[in-house]
Order: structure tokens, then sequence, then C-alpha cells
């Protein structure tokens, strides 16, 4: 499950999307999504700068924005910026590429932008990135087309998808969507879509496909690009390929065609600004020609899928570095992040928490005798069995090696948190099925109390430990709490 932090991020991108996607115009979207991004990480000053130039600004009063000052942020010349009646104030920059290269910059009173809160800004820019690329492409396409009816079938098929990313549907289902989508409004008989598994790989894999011959997903095939042209070619030089003749068509497209290939196009497609694949549609029309008109349309549609995948991966990436790869709890900085706010919150309310540290008694010699295999399937075990015992609102995280912290969020004293250490003690004290052998471990559990004059996060962590240690001084298998004259229990 999200903890509280990492789905409020989530939140943030989602609505940003929803936002800047829905803007009528470029100079919209831009402001929009400055104006969110400074509402999402409260940021007095925030502003977007395209081509070295700021196009859009909140927090200063109008005809008052220092360009200089914001411009020269983006080309690291300073790493502060005068916010209005408060002086200079910490900074966060996030660049995007393309055609028209910018900046998001953000400037707030106050504590310096976290690591996350970078990432979230990362994530932002590369939202609209995407979003302005797909209103310019738009554009053209209107200017282009003088068929009103063929304007207004793009314009559903671009908002229906639209939509489904912004609602966070399933993402083959909006990719099926897009390569069917993409085929019909070009009238021809074959879509497809080739993604790259990794950034620097020379095959792709068959992400979608419409009009072909049956192919089961799990028989999806992956090929050298060279099989897949004009989608390697697509791939490799980041333009649109195009390929007009039956001699040129590539042996894949023969293959999955239900009849013979004349012609054939490919739209390269990104994922967070890095070329990873090509959207392809095809035709068995031996006079099919392909015009400026229909590249435009087949990069609007491969652009929705750079986005689908941006938006996708994105989510993923922002999980992994808040949580443990192996147990699936909280990483270590998720954990003092909320630590951090759940002790400003129980000062407020006057109420009290308490940190658990745990560490495992025999883990390095189970981990030395029976492998690392066997040790990370310990630790696994160890997280679903102290999950088991907490309360709803509680949080586990593992901190390293066999080191696990627990967060009590609320608790009625040191007994109430004693109770729950007792009841981690004995789940861990129960043998363990690993490596097809039955193992004891135990562990060791420190019990550290919030209290009335406030704490920092690291310091009542440090309290946690110590007392962990003495409970390991006593003896395999119990838990202390850490008293402010010497730890105890």
């Amino acid at each position: 499950m999200a903890g509280p932090a990492e789905s409020l991020h989530i939140q943030q991108l989602v609505e940003l999307l929803a936002v800047v996607s829905s803007s009528p115009d470029e100079a919209s979207a831009i402001q929009n999504a400055v104006e969110r991004s400074a509402q999402a990480l409260e940021a007095e000053v925030a502003a977007a700068v395209i081509d070295g130039k700021v196009v859009a600004s909140i927090g200063y009063p109008p005809g008052d924005v220092p360009h200089e000052e914001i411009v020269a942020l983006t080309r690291q010349e300073r790493s502060e910026l005068d916010v209005p009646g408060l002086g200079g104030s910490p900074t966060v920059t996030a660049s995007w590429a393309g055609s028209h290269p910018g900046h998001l910059v953000l400037a707030r009173w106050g504590a310096p932008f976290q690591v996350e809160e970078q990432n979230l800004v990362r994530g932002m820019a590369r939202v609209l990135e995407l979003t302005l690329t797909m209103l310019r492409t738009l554009v053209a396409e209107h200017a282009i087309r003088e068929s009103l009816q063929e304007r207004q079938r793009l314009l559903e098929h671009l908002s229906a998808i639209q939509r489904a990313i912004s609602h966070r549907e399933d993402l083959q289902d909006i990719l099926d969507t897009i390569t069917s989508g993409a085929r019909d409004l070009l009238g021809d008989e074959i879509g497809l879509l080739w993604v790259r598994d990794e950034p620097d790989s020379r095959r792709a894999r068959l992400a979608a496909a419409a009009g072909t011959r049956p192919v089961e997903p799990a028989h999806r095939p992956v090929v050298d690009l060279t099989a897949a042209s004009p989608a390697g070619e697509a791939i490799v030089t980041d333009r649109v390929a195009v390929r007009h003749g039956r001699e040129l068509q590539s042996r894949m497209l023969r293959q999955l065609g239900p009849s013979t290939v004349h012609a054939s196009m490919a739209a390269p497609v990104h994922d967070g600004g890095v070329l990873t694949g090509a959207l392809v549609v095809a035709s068995c029309d031996t006079n099919r020609r392909y015009t400026p008109a229909d590249e435009e349309t087949l990069s609007a549609f491969a652009e929705n899928v750079s986005l689908a995948l941006t938006d996708a991966n994105t989510l993923v990436r922002m999980r992994q570095a808040h949580h443990d790869p192996l147990t699936g709890l909280a990483s270590r900085g998720l954990f003092l992040e909320q630590l951090s706010q759940q002790l400003a919150i129980a000062e407020a309310e006057g109420r009290t928490l308490a940190v658990l540290f745990l560490d495992l008694d025999r883990f390095k010699d189970i981990n030395d005798s029976l492998g690392h295999a066997a040790g990370d399937e310990l630790l696994t075990e160890t997280a679903g069995r102290i999950t088991a015992q907490l309360r709803a609102g509680d949080t586990a995280s593992r901190f390293g090696g066999d080191e696990f912290a627990v967060l009590l969020s609320r608790v009625d004293g040191p007994q109430d948190a004693a109770a729950v250490a007792r009841r981690i003690v004995t789940a861990l004290a129960a043998p363990m099925r690993v490596a097809d052998q039955s193992l004891r471990v135990g562990v060791s559990v420190g019990v550290a109390l919030s209290s009335t004059d406030g704490h920092e996060p690291a310091e009542l962590v440090a309290r946690a430990d110590l007392a962990m240690y003495e409970a390991k001084h006593r003896g395999t298998g119990g838990y202390a709490i850490y008293c402010d004259t010497v730890p105890g229990g």
C-alpha cells in the first residue's frame, strides 16, 4: 500500500496532468502548470522558462518579474532567488527537452526542497513537456487538415485517450486503444506498437497490435530492430519513417499482416524523454501514399503513447524510490518523512507516538550458512510477520540489512507500545520455513516514545536503537523501553 507522502505526490501528478491536458492552448497549459506546481510544493514563487525566456510566473507583481535572475537559475549560475518580502530563498529547477526546451523553477521561504519533492518537480516538468508537444501537434494537425469531420474524429480519439490516462485506466488497454485508434483514423489495415525493454537495447517487443493475425499476449514477438522496420528506423533516427513499396516492408510486417503490405509508417515513442519505441501503421492498398498530414496524425497518437508510458513508469519509479524492493516495506527515507509529519501532528494534538527499532538476532549466521537467497526469504517472511502485528495507521520500514523500524502513530503510554513489541517478539520467535528448513530467528526490539517537548525524527530513532541494544544485551528475543536516564523497561 502506498504511503501518505507517495500517495500525495501521485495525486498531485494526476491533478497536474488533468489540468494541463485540458488546457485550450499552450499558454494556458504553461500558466496552469506553474500555478499548480506552486500550490503542490507550497512555493511562494514559480516560473516557466522556454527558449531562455520567462513565459509564465506566479508570486511577483505584474511588470516586476526578475527575468535575468530566473534564467540564471536554469543555467546553474545561482542557487537562490529573492522572494518578494522574504529575501533569498531555496530553489528547485527541472528541465525538459524537445523542440522548445524549457525549465520549471520554484522558490519558497524556509527549508530546502527534499529529494522526494525534487523528483515530484521533475515528474511535473515531464508531464508539461509531453502535454506541450501534444498541443503543438494538435495545432499543426488542425492547420493541415481541411476536413472538419476528420479533425473532430481526431480530437475525439485523443480526448478519450487523455481521459483514460488521467483516470489511471489499465496501461495495456490504453496502448491497445491508441494503436487501434491510429490505424482506424488513418484508414489502414494494421497498427503495431513496438517498445524496447531497455533504453540501449537493440531489440523491441510487440506491445500492442490491431488488424494482425491473432497473437497471444504471452507469445508476442521480440525482434531485432532491423526486423521491426520501419519501427527500427524511427527508433534509431527519432523521426517518422515512411516506406512505400512491397519490397521495402519488413519481414515482421509480412508475417503479421493479413495480406501483403505495400506501405508502412512509424513514429517514435518516448518514455520520460528517452527514445523507447515506435507506433506503426501499415496498409495493404497498392496505391497507399502517406502524406505530411498523415505523419502529423500518427505523431499525435505516438505522443499519447509517450504520455501513457511516462505516466505509468513515473508512478513505478516513485514507488520504487519510496519502498524497499525486497520486502515492499517503506524505505528509510519514507519512514523518516512520515515520522516527521506524525511528530508534528502528535505535538499539535497533544498525543504520543512511539518508534520501535528491530534487529534480528541470528540473521547473519543463517545468511552466511544458507546463502543470500535464504536470507532474502527470511527477511520477506519477517516483514510479513511484523506488519501482521500492527494496527491501522502504523507503518513498518526496512532500514537496511536485518534492521526494521515501526512507527506507532498513537499510543496511550509505554505499556501500549510494549504490547505491540511483545506481539512482534512472539511472532518472530515462532519457527520460519526457509530453504526447506525450520528456523528460529528471534528479534531484539527497542522502544522510544515521543515527549511533549518534541523530538527530531532521527533523535527518536536513535533512542529506539539504543533501547534495542539494551534488549539485545539482556538476551535473545526481548524488548526494552528507552528512558531519559538510561535505556530500560
